[in-house]
């Protein structure tokens, strides 16, 4: 009966650690909860939008380890303002362009991807490009512009 104990016990005790572990270790951002926010504009509708948002998850939750992305947002007063900026500055060579702006929370083990712990990132820019209407969006750069 005690062999019976403590094998139920030392599977327990290694159960609650794998599961502390696998919390404290685990890589990536967390995207469980992001709130959407999207307007269709005269250049992307709803489709086009989503699958942006769909890549920059996809690329949050493999590189943004200790993060947690709150919000993505998209519309037209998005659009002019910064996909102007980045015509302006000559960076074309994309048929498709679409910056998207997110807000997103760090914590301590953000430090590892150069963000300060704790701290709240509001407005942070994603760059995504497509080369025709039909193909998936590719996020080409993210950050502070």
């Amino acid at each position: 009966m005690r062999k019976k104990t403590a094998l139920i016990a030392a599977i327990g005790a290694l159960i609650i650690f794998g599961t502390i572990a696998a919390a404290l270790f685990s890589s990536g951002g967390d995207t469980k909860s992001v709130q959407r926010i999207a307007a269709p504009t005269s250049l992307y509708g709803e489709t086009d939008i989503s699958s942006a948002f769909d890549a920059i998850e996809a690329t949050f939750a493999s590189d943004f380890t200790g993060c947690t992305l709150k919000e993505l947002r998209y519309n037209g007063e998005i659009e002019r303002t910064y996909l102007d900026d980045e015509l302006d500055r000559k960076q074309t060579g994309a048929e498709d362009r679409i910056i998207v702006l997110s807000t997103f929370t760090t914590n301590w083990r953000s430090t590892n991807e150069g963000f300060s712990p704790n701290e709240t990132y509001e407005d942070w820019q994603w760059i995504l490009t497509r080369p025709t209407q039909n193909a998936a969006w590719s996020v080409e750069g993210w950050g502070y512009c």
